[in-house]
Order: structure tokens, then sequence, then C-alpha cells
């Protein structure tokens, strides 16, 4: 496995260090050659060569704007893990392709001080940057991030997000185990659903609402917000193919 030579577009960056998430996610800090600059929050394209193919994906900036120095990515394994799995084993000290920023799945807080955030899976990934963002701006928002897992020993981020949120003022996360909590006894048991998110919106009507996760649960989450009266363009999503 190598990096390919540089494609028009791309730069290179390094990877500094790395933080094992769950048993199947991993958390990389890549320091890139150039400047680079993004929106909270974007995503990048990464680009390897794989067995003598050159594979590209994209993945969320999972860190802040504000921490200009570095920039993260975090990778859970897929059923069809080629680029994931490379990602997941990658020593630090390896260089990588990287391309961007890219994406409209941005949060203007000039526009609007309400932030509701629902996520499944590896979707927590932006959020956790909309967290550090918050907190390193000092904003003065509404905010808050429902998160869904199907397991306790695979929430991304478990202890880290409980920390962040209570650096932001009124910030709220509530997280949601469909299957085996794991012994987390904080979380909520069962699926996020319409009858759930009408307690939870409240002072929120007129916020703005990111959604993030796979294509049938963002459109799961579209459907109930509709029906509890949120405007389709106060809902934007950032969704995994």
């Amino acid at each position: 496995m190598s990096t390919p030579r540089r494609k028009p577009g791309y730069q290179t960056a390094t990877i500094v260090s790395d933080k094992r998430e769950t048993r199947d996610t991993r958390t990389l800090r890549l320091v890139p050659s150039e400047p680079f600059d993004w929106k909270t929050v974007q995503f990048i394209m990464v680009s390897a060569e794989i067995e003598g193919t050159v594979v590209s994906r994209a993945y969320s900036i999972a860190s802040s704007p504000t921490k200009k120095d570095y920039l993260e990515i975090t990778i859970k394994q897929t059923e069809t893990p080629t680029m994931s799995k490379y990602l997941n084993e990658i020593p630090v000290g390896s260089t990588l392709q990287i391309k961007g920023p890219h994406g409209n799945f941005i949060w203007d807080e000039t526009v609007s001080d309400k932030f509701f955030g629902i996520a499944a899976g590896s979707g927590i990934t932006p959020f956790r940057a909309f967290m550090q963002y918050v907190i390193d701006k000092k904003l003065n928002v509404k905010f808050e991030v429902l998160y869904s897992s199907r397991y306790g020993d695979d929430v991304i981020y478990e202890q880290e997000l409980r920390e962040l949120i209570k650096q932001i003022p009124g910030g709220k996360y509530e997280l949601s185990i469909t299957r085996d909590t794991h012994g987390l006894d904080y979380a909520r048991i069962g699926r996020i659903n319409q009858e759930y998110l009408a307690e939870e919106i409240k002072g929120f009507e007129d916020g703005y609402f990111y959604l993030c996760g796979a294509p049938g649960f963002i459109s799961s989450m579209i459907d109930d917000l509709t029906n509890l009266g949120i405007p389709r363009d106060h809902i934007k999503r950032e969704q995994w193919s």
C-alpha cells in the first residue's frame, strides 16, 4: 500500500497522530503541506493507492476550523472496507493526498443562533467539529445534538462528547441506543422517532436542523421534522452512500 503520485488539485497531508475511538473506528490527525482553510463543517477527498488501484473517498472534517495547525477525520471500517480498512491500519507518519474543502453542510451563526443536530452511527463526526467550534468561538447559542447508535460499544467519541457539551452553556447532548447499551446507563433506549423529536425540538422551531447518517435514517428524520412543521429549507443533510 502506498500513496500515489500527487494528483491535480490535491496536496499531501501527513498523519501526525491517531486515536482508536472504537474497535473499528479511528481518528487521524493530518497536517497539510500547504495552507488549508475550511468552514464548519465541510469534507475532504482522500486519495490513496491500494493494491495498485487509486481509490478516493469523502470524509467529513471532524475538527473545528479554529484549530488551524491540523485537521482530523474519523473513519469507521465499512462492510466494503477498501479505503476504510486502509485508513484504519495506515501507520502514523504516513502521508495521504487530500483535496478540498467541499460541501455545503455549513452552519452560519450569523443567520441563526439555534442549532439542532441529529446523527446516526459515524454520522456523529461533523457534530464533534460543531461542538469544538461553538466552544472555541465562545458563541451564545441554543445547541442540541441527538445521536443514535445500535450498540453502546460502537458509540464514537463516547466520553469526549459528554465533556464537550459541558463547555457549551445551555447545550444538550442525548444518546439513544437501539440494541445493547453495553453499560452506558445514561443512554436512552430506542430509536429517534417523531414522538421523541416533538419533545426535543421545543424552542428550536425557528432554528436550523443538521442531519448526518445513512440515507434511510436521513429520509426518516426529514419526514418526521417536516411532519412537525419544520420548513424543508431549515433542514440540511450530509448522508453516506
